[in-house]
């Protein structure tokens, strides 16, 4: 199983092409939202993409000067920059023109070119840029059903990558819930208390050492499992694993599996191991699937795991760390990059783990 597939470069060159890859880079289909795609270099190289619910006109100034901020942060050159809503004009102008007015210019006060800044309302797109008839009817341009040829060659590759559209950010942090329902609830209830047994019995005879080399393991046969196309998850399994990754060495050592197994079947395992967690063991497993996440460059998800992880423990701090360091503009490469490290550091201990809570103390703490 290697990390990765090697990509093939798409151009996207029109604003059909543009609305065509926003979802996919989002992860679902954006309203009442404004969204900025970050571009980098002379060939308009896709980087960061901003996504924000719309807040009250009287924000303006302020979401245009942090989204701005955060572009330059990243060394955006150029931007592409989209607003969805279903509010409606004054009758002489674009809704929400004043946000994107605010935005270009803060964007130009840093030195980043604005390619275009399109409006989608009402099934259909209007340019704030371009008002001439020819290209940019005064009556919006038709949203197109189907996916232009640019567009469906980066979805398909999204999908390669074990990318989903979904319909909006609630189905998107639904997704990674566990199913309701009497019998479910039970069933998830009776498998960790069994699990938690089975893991009391493995720390009296072999330490947490032993704790954390049969919860990598299993991971690791689940993975090969799912990769050869069998995507079964049994419940006790699933309360195996959920629990012993509340051992910080064997969740540490559970995220860095992103440098071996393939995106998309790692993604789906975590995200249905995270449908086996009820709260509050759901931090530990949360966390993971948003740091695998994050390094793969699915932010949305990684952000309704974080939100998840932290709704289970508020003081979990590998959760906290990460959220901080998506506040201030981590790259997806940066958290690869420590990855590999805490990987050698695991390879390389100075000594036994020992069986903690995740999340009080720094050190070996994947950051």
């Amino acid at each position: 199983m290697g990390p990765g597939r090697p990509k093939t470069v798409v151009r996207i060159s029109t604003p059909a092409d543009v609305l065509g890859v926003v979802p996919h880079r989002v992860g679902f289909h954006p309203t009442e939202s404004i969204v900025v795609i970050c571009l980098h270099g002379p060939r308009r190289r896709d980087g960061l993409v901003m996504r924000l619910d719309l807040a009250p006109p009287a924000a303006d100034d302020a979401v245009a000067s942090d989204l701005a901020t955060k572009a330059a942060h990243v060394k955006a050159t150029a931007v592409l920059v989209v607003c969805y809503t279903e509010e409606p004009g004054d009758g002489s102008d674009l809704p929400r023109r004043a946000l994107v007015d605010a935005l270009l210019a803060s964007l130009r006060e840093r030195d980043i070119e604005v390619l275009d800044a399109l409006l989608v309302h009402d099934g259909r797109w209007w340019s704030y840029h371009c008002t001439e008839p020819a290209c940019c009817p005064p009556e919006g341009t038709p949203v197109p059903a189907q996916l232009t040829e640019a567009a469906a060659h980066f979805a398909a590759e999204a999908v390669v990558e074990g990318g989903v559209v979904l319909a909006g950010r609630d189905e998107l942090a639904a997704s990674i819930r566990p199913p309701r329902g009497p019998v479910l609830t039970a069933a998830r209830a009776q498998a960790l208390e069994r699990a938690g047994r089975h893991v009391v019995d493995v720390v009296r005879t072999g330490g947490s050492q032993a704790l954390r080399v049969e919860t990598v393991d299993l991971l690791r046969a689940l993975v090969r499992r799912w990769a050869d196309g069998s995507r079964q998850l049994d419940v006790d399994e699933a309360a195996r694993v959920v629990l012993g990754l509340g051992v910080k060495d064997a969740r540490d050592e559970a995220a860095t599996l992103l440098l071996e197994a393939q995106p998309d079947v790692l993604l789906a395992l975590l995200t249905a191991l995270a449908r086996h967690a009820d709260l509050p063991e759901a931090a530990p497993v949360c966390t993971v699937l948003a740091w695998v996440a994050y390094a793969h460059g699915h932010g949305a998800l990684a952000n309704v795991a974080l939100e998840r992880a932290l709704a289970a423990d508020p003081a979990y701090e590998m959760a906290r760390l990460l959220q901080d360091g998506l506040l201030r503009m981590i790259t997806p490469a940066a958290v690869r990059a420590v990855t590999r490290d805490v990987r050698r550091t695991l390879e390389t201990p100075t000594g036994p783990p020992a069986l903690r809570p995740a999340g009080p103390s720094r050190p070996r703490e994947v950051s």
